[in-house]
């Protein structure tokens, strides 16, 4: 099972260049929390996502191509992300 890789926001600003850095990538990408999904390159969708909340990156490829190390090292660079192994998860889905 892939780790899990969490972001906090913490500014509208900082959703916007998250979207843009999203774009940059041609996989799917999207945050959860709770049981809502949203589009990380939508900006409209991705300013209703709540700050100062770990929300969940879900990244996901659909061809030959997987860039998700790539994404991962330019969101660990740039925004208050973390990187959880999947085993870490408690029961209730909150980061340990």
């Amino acid at each position: 099972m892939r780790e899990k890789l969490y972001i906090t926001f913490h500014s509208e600003d900082e959703i916007r260049h998250f979207v843009d850095t999203c774009n940059e990538f041609d996989d799917a990408i999207d945050i959860r929390i709770q049981k809502t999904a949203m589009d990380a390159k939508s900006l409209l969708g991705m300013l209703l996502m709540k700050t100062e909340e770990p929300l969940e990156i879900e990244y996901a490829c659909y061809d030959d191509e997987d860039n998700y190390e790539e994404f991962k090292q330019a969101i660990l660079e740039k925004y208050d992300a973390k990187v959880v192994p999947a085993s870490e998860k408690s029961a209730d889905n909150k980061i340990v």
